[in-house]
């Protein structure tokens, strides 16, 4: 509407100022003009029988009836040239200055009053424009309870306390207690923070403001203030209430921290009228704060303080048991097969949040969709899995039979590593059907989750991710660009362990980089430290790395029959899951016993395709499953 009414001003101004200048014209050119040497040379002819002053300018006529218009440098001395002729003078008043002042003044009047006018509607837009991103929601309307939630029952019993306070403030003003005003939900992206705040304002059923950080800060310095005032002075009109404040940290950034003068001026002008109206309202108001940010490093410390957010809730992505519930909450929404149980599935999903669990049964779903069927069953499960993890199955990559081999044997050097080491978690799936960037991949599954991990844990994992560049040296003696995820992996699983979680004995218990307080990757800082000092982490990280490597060498040499059985098998079926490569490995234990007893009988015969048909059974099974 602002945009509206200054085009409307200006098509106005336009068109007064084309009135003008056509009024101008007009008055300029309804006769023609004359030069004053002509008209005196035409008055001394007697050519001229009537004249007309108006001022200074004469119209005048000739005997043949034309009209014509000059203007005079000097009436008097005019008037004496025309005394004695026989001329017809009349002297008209000078209108048009009256006309021409009159128009200026109604011109300034009129565009005063327009200003004026433009002036209040801007006033009521900038009014509406600061409150426009209000977003009102009851409880019911939200349609979300705690029963919607699962995997998070910390922050849920912290959080029941203020759904207790909303629907019964009595209790707490009659022992003196006070809520908290503020509540801070802080973790990862996806964990379930703005769900959560819905659930809260869903079980008390009270009134939902909802607001983004982005939402405050505008390209106009002071529209942020004027929302932030906007929300608060509509939810002390609407109390009991919940404001809820997504991706604060995007107002809410240290006024400290660096960044253009403009936007730091609008961001700390919103947050000042965040940080005042939080002071403003009282323990009677009934207003709760909720806000979520994953970047809790980067608030400002006023808002920390007790009296504004002075609670924090930090919310983490789900345990094993937690992803089983939230499965089971999003397996009601569709159609399962009876034989679907979550157990194996929250095992083999470590570090999912909820939303991506949402997403995988979303996935499995489609996936039966597309197999034509009615309800979902555990394959397709583990494909929608594969899907998130790795992308999308490379159907149509053409590999040569050499790179195939070499791929087999490169997943199979993983495998038997993580079969052989005690400390290794235990074996899910080998695949060398290429997904996303990954050719194959090698799948280990924890079977609980680690709140801590021991050194004896991340030497095992290193030498793991070493098994395929092994493997490739040990039987095709070349190295591949196949190992280049394993080796960015193993190195910095390895510069953590010197730097971060002082596990050297040559630099002993102390730390050189320090991770941030939020909950983005890549996010952290290194400690100062002297060129010695780097020079000599370098060197552990490095002696780390190749003590592993020739551990994984060591132990597929001493596996080398193993090795080669297991890439044959994969050439023929491409994916083994755990069981039955537990099967390929005690089969292997076998013919290996065989071969010891028949010094004749020699690795390049111990096939399990011609001893145990374990590979024809496989392939049969992969074919019932797809």
């Amino acid at each position: 509407m602002a945009i509206l009414a200054r085009n409307l001003l200006v098509c106005f101004l336009f068109s007064v100022l084309a009135m003008f200048m056509a009024l101008l014209w007009f008055m300029e050119h309804r006769h023609p003009t004359q030069d004053y040497s002509e008209v005196v040379e035409r008055l001394n002819n007697n050519q001229i029988i009537r004249l007309e002053f108006t001022g200074n300018r004469v119209a005048f006529t000739d005997r043949d009836n034309h009209t014509f218009v000059t203007t005079v440098p000097d009436v008097t001395k005019f008037l004496e040239r025309v005394q004695g002729k026989n001329i017809r003078v009349t002297v008209k008043e000078d209108r048009f200055n009256l006309i021409y002042m009159t128009i200026i003044s109604g011109f300034v009047v009129a565009l005063i009053m327009v200003a004026w006018w433009s002036l209040q509607r801007n006033r009521k837009e900038d009014s509406k424009f600061a409150s426009e991103k209000l977003v009102r929601l009851s409880g019911k309307q939200l349609g979300i309870t705690f029963k919607d939630i699962a995997g998070i029952s910390e922050a849920k019993e912290e959080l029941e306390e203020v759904v207790s306070f909303l629907k019964y403030p009595e209790n707490f003003k009659k022992v003196g207690a006070t809520i908290p005003k503020g509540i801070l939900l802080q973790g990862p992206p996806g964990t379930g923070k703005t769900m959560l705040s819905k659930a809260v304002a869903g079980e008390a059923g009270v009134p939902f403001y909802s607001f983004s950080g982005s939402d405050f800060v505008e390209m106009f310095v002071g529209v942020g203030a004027s929302r932030v005032r906007d929300l608060f002075k509509e939810a002390k009109a609407n109390t009991p209430c919940i404001v809820f404040i997504d991706e604060i940290d995007a107002v809410g950034a240290s006024r400290a921290s660096g960044s253009s003068a403009g936007g730091q001026e609008e961001r700390g002008q919103t947050l000042n009228a965040l940080l005042v109206e939080m002071d403003g309202f009282g323990t009677e108001d009934a207003i709760v704060v909720l806000a979520a940010t994953n970047r809790p490093d980067i608030l400002d410390s006023a808002l920390k303080r007790p009296g504004r957010f002075d609670r924090q809730i930090n919310i983490l992505p789900p345990d094993v048991k937690g992803r089983k519930q939230i499965l089971e909450v999003h397996g009601r929404k569709v159609s399962l097969h009876p034989e679907v149980e979550f157990d194996d599935l929250a095992r083999a999903t470590p570090g999912f949040t909820g939303a991506e669990l949402a997403n995988l049964v979303n996935e499995a779903a489609l996936m039966a969709a597309r197999k034509g069927r009615d309800q979902i069953v555990n394959a397709d499960f583990e494909k929608a899995r594969d899907r998130i993890l790795m992308g999308v199955e490379r159907k149509g990559m053409v590999m040569s039979e050499r790179d195939r081999k070499i791929l087999a044997y490169h997943e199979a050097g993983h495998g038997i590593l993580a079969k052989k080491l005690p400390h290794s978690d235990p074996l899910h799936k080998i695949t060398i059907v290429p997904r996303g960037m990954a050719l194959g991949q090698t799948q280990q599954l924890p079977i609980s989750d680690h709140p801590a991990y021991s050194k004896e844990y991340l030497r095992s994992k290193i030498i793991v991710l070493m098994g395929g560049r092994a493997a490739e040296e040990l039987i095709f003696k070349q190295q591949t660009t196949g190992a280049q995820g394993d080796l960015r992996t193993a190195t910095q699983i390895a510069t953590d362990m010197i730097c971060k979680w002082g596990m050297s004995k040559t630099l002993g218990p102390q730390a050189f980089f320090i991770d941030s307080g939020g909950f983005i990757e890549g996010v952290g800082g290194r400690l100062p430290m002297g060129h010695d000092t780097a020079r000599l982490i370098d060197k552990e990280v490095n002696e780390l790395l190749c003590s592993c490597y020739d551990e994984a060498v060591r132990i597929l040499k001493e596996e080398q029959c193993l090795l080669k059985n297991i890439a044959e098998i994969l050439l023929q079926v491409e994916t083994l899951d755990g069981e039955e490569f537990d099967i390929i490995v005690e089969c292997s234990i076998k013919k290996e016993a065989a071969a010891k007893e028949d010094p004749e009988q020699s690795c390049s015969t111990c096939t399990v395709k011609e001893n145990c048909s374990v590979a024809q059974s496989i392939g049969e099974a992969n074919a019932i499953t797809s």
